[in-house]
């Protein structure tokens, strides 16, 4: 009885162990591709078309991005995802042109993940099959996988990506230091519960 009791903890303790070096591998491995591995390039063609352009909460640019999207023709709708936060509310958005009538809110979203979530929600009950996502760079690559997974193939999405504080070509500050572990880190957690929805 004993030995079969050892022998469960040992491997648990295995188990374990492994998952910790494949973890701690995972993220060394992102963590040395640089900061440039995070950032994507636009995939916005020139005078875009689509039934939506979804802005990301997390900083003002990113509705002023979205804000000239809507300007331009790209979209006659705005999704707001996290729309209480400040910076992407739908008072500074009408501020910046886009009319009331054609804001819709997500405010429930706590994540990147449950932007997709909830904006593909709004999709569907709009019946929309085409949008552009808009965030900023540093948060490019995380975004675009996430809403890919989630989306699927029957919605045609693109990318627009905004400049923010994080500009890591002249060395990255303390903060720069910990956006950068923390969007790596968030990848791979990311990258595991994609697997499993």
């Amino acid at each position: 009885m004993a030995v079969s009791v050892y022998k469960v903890k040992r491997t648990i303790l295995i188990l374990f162990g492994v998952f910790l070096a494949a973890t701690a591998a995972g993220i060394i491995t992102l963590y040395q591709l640089g900061t440039d591995f995070l950032t994507l390039e636009d995939t916005v063609k020139e005078n875009p078309q689509a039934d939506a352009v979804i802005v990301l909460s997390g900083s003002a640019e990113r509705l002023e991005r979205g804000a000239e999207l809507y300007a331009g023709g790209a979209a006659d709708t705005v999704i707001l995802t996290n729309a209480a936060e400040k910076g992407t509310t739908p008072d500074r958005a009408v501020s910046l042109g886009i009319s009331k009538d054609d804001i819709l809110e997500d405010t429930q979203a706590q994540s990147t993940y449950d932007n997709a979530l909830y904006a593909k929600d709004i999709m569907e009950e709009q019946n929309f099959s085409s949008a552009i996502v808009v965030t900023s760079e540093f948060h490019s690559r995380r975004t675009k996988m996430t809403f890919d997974d989630i989306f699927g193939s029957d919605y045609t999405l693109s990318y627009a990506f905004t400049s923010s504080s994080y500009n890591p070509a002249d060395g990255l500050t303390e903060t720069e230091k910990k956006t950068t572990f923390s969007e790596y880190t968030k990848m791979i957690f990311y990258s595991i519960r994609l697997l499993f929805d």
